[in-house]
């Protein structure tokens, strides 16, 4: 993971676990804390073209035509960040380095069946680009629209800048063992510290909602094998063999895939994540250095 952005550098994390008697585990956390960018709703409607938006339709330059699957049917816009709007918002001092500060992402989905796989784009319009971005509707009914019988109405989101700690379905328990430390003690603590603000409606980085803590090695043999199975041993061999090989840059893989985005079901937009879950895309950090969209993969989780 990247260096911690500055506001949280320094004492930073001691002070946090030192009142809670937990300052034993500041080396584990150092390690695996994850810088997050929330993503909180905003008004409803999308007069304003350009801004960070999620639901509705996207703004687009005109030579870029709207994706469509593999069947030839119009992908759902679900979302559009303007990467500028939220650097801005979010403040240097809480930005991870690896985040790119101009241009806008628009990312659309196919059919969200199955859970794995799903077939997606994500387009990146540059900040030279965005001087010619209109509003545009898809001229047929969308894939996810036609299937909610519904189109999506859309809200203006807002980010704020964190860093979030290892959720029950990541944290190692051996640490909390070794240090005398109970679970509801450090969960109760985690989920106090990373509260969800008022409206989030999603977020970029941090960790994923999940129940079994395998969406990183799912996401890295995705994209650098174009495979998937259930069985995580499986997926690590694939991803080795890929590797040629080399396990420690099969887990360097792993370690440096990023959850881009995470949206969660909502009413008031008209998501509706299999059972009321969140849709999430991945990318190699690399990539997202490099501005590269092509290998990107995305899934959703549903209890």
């Amino acid at each position: 993971m990247s260096s911690m952005p500055k506001a949280f550098q320094g004492d930073y994390i001691q002070s946090l676990l030192a009142d809670k008697q937990m300052s034993a585990l500041e080396p584990y956390l150092q390690a695996y804390y994850h810088p997050v960018i929330h993503l909180e709703r905003g008004q409803q409607g999308s007069q304003q073209v350009g801004v960070s938006r999620i639901g509705g339709y996207p703004d687009l330059p005109e030579h870029i035509k709207w994706p469509l699957t593999q069947n030839g049917e119009y992908m759902t816009s679900v979302a559009q960040l303007n990467l500028t709007q939220i650097a801005n918002e979010v403040g240097a001092d809480r930005l991870p380095d690896f985040f790119p500060r101009q241009g806008l992402l628009c990312f659309f989905v196919g059919l969200d069946e199955p859970a794995y796989q799903i077939e997606h784009q994500i387009l990146y319009i540059p900040e030279q680009e965005m001087t010619s971005i209109a509003y545009r509707e898809p001229e047929e009914t969308t894939i996810l629209e036609e299937d909610a019988e519904q189109p999506f109405v859309p809200y203006e989101v807002h980010a704020q800048g964190n860093i979030e700690f290892p959720p029950y379905s990541y944290v190692d328990y051996d640490q909390l063992v070794n240090h005398d430390i109970a679970d509801e003690k450090y969960l109760e603590w985690k989920e106090q510290f990373n509260a969800d603000p008022d409206e989030m409606i999603g977020k970029m980085f941090g960790y994923p909602v999940s129940q079994h803590g395998d969406d990183y090695i799912e996401a890295a043999t995705a994209i650098l094998t174009g495979k998937h199975t259930y069985d995580t041993d499986k997926r690590r061999n694939w991803l080795v063999e890929q590797c040629a090989g080399n396990e420690q840059q099969a887990d360097q893989e792993i370690e440096e895939m990023l959850m881009l985005l995470e949206i969660e079901s909502d009413d008031d937009i008209g998501y509706m994540w299999w059972d009321a879950g969140v849709i999430h895309f991945f990318i190699r950090k690399e990539d997202l250095i490099q501005l590269n969209f092509d290998r990107t993969y995305c899934s959703l989780y549903s209890s």
